[in-house]
């Protein structure tokens, strides 16, 4: 089990963004739904930029919010691949439609020290329903390490009570 859970705030850097190169740019930009993030100050604020290895640069861009959500986009540039790039893919869960997959986090977080990018889904503003999950950067992609989740926005369970649904099992020694 994880020794935590995201409770999601604000967003901050993990490093100043800077200037996003052009062609995550023109990627972003080029899904019809994602807001132009330079013209409002709250979304040029809440982009996140990491290294996850020599090759491998994280660019998490924000596309829209609501009242209490932030909407993101997530893509990792390796420089040995120019041209490939496409935002990163993950799995979603409802307990009407079961697994799904999506190409956005919401109000999603990275911690650079443990490379684990995670988010906090919220189905409505207290907070009492949603999906929290946790994927870990391996030298190939996202890896799932955990996904909580309940659906019932009825007050009876917060966060830290919300079932795992999924949990990465470790290789046996």
């Amino acid at each position: 089990m994880l020794g935590f859970y995201l409770i999601y705030t604000n967003p901050a850097p993990v490093e100043a963004a800077g200037k996003i190169p052009a062609h995550v740019d023109k990627l972003h930009r080029s899904k019809s739904e994602c807001a132009d993030y330079d013209k409002q100050e709250h979304l040029r604020n809440a982009q996140l930029t990491a290294k996850l290895s020599a090759t491998h640069t994280l660019y998490l861009l924000p596309c829209f919010t609501g009242a209490y959500n932030f909407v993101y986009r997530v893509y990792v540039d390796d420089t040995r691949y120019p041209g490939e790039l496409q935002p990163s893919l993950f799995a979603n869960y409802s307990d009407l439609n079961g697994w799904m997959g999506t190409d956005t986090l919401i109000n999603a977080d990275f911690n650079p020290k443990t490379k684990i990018l995670s988010a906090f889904e919220k189905g409505r503003g207290l907070g009492d329903c949603g999906s929290i999950p946790s994927y870990q950067w391996s030298e190939y992609g996202w890896r799932m390490i955990e996904y909580r989740h309940w659906d019932k926005c009825d007050g009876t369970r917060m966060p830290k009570d919300w079932p795992v649904i999924f949990r990465l099992k470790q290789a046996r020694r």
